[in-house]
């Protein structure tokens, strides 16, 4: 992705070209570009996410799906855990 704009229409010189990530400061908004080069593929979501866990818990995570002019978002596959633990999580009952 590219960051297209950042407390100004012109992103500092550091900031430009292709990255991962993006800091974003409290209160701050952030305008990226993303190319897609692939085939779209509506059943199968992309994720974006906080790095800060307990942003990610109220909510600052959520997929999207890449579709083609004209295609409709199809139904991703649902994940489902194997069994107790298989989550990968561990959780201690008393």
């Amino acid at each position: 992705m590219r960051r297209r704009s950042s407390r100004g229409p012109v992103p500092p010189v550091p900031l430009r070209g292709p990255k991962d990530t993006v800091l974003i400061t409290p209160g701050a908004t952030v305008r990226i570009a993303l190319q897609f080069d692939k085939p779209a593929d509506p059943d199968t979501p992309y994720m974006y996410h906080c790095h800060l866990l307990y942003h990610e818990d109220s909510g600052m995570m959520d997929q999207f799906v890449v579709v083609d002019p004209g295609q409709r978002a199809g139904t991703p596959p649902r994940y489902e855990p194997a069994g107790p633990g298989a989550d990968g999580h561990a959780h201690a009952h008393s």
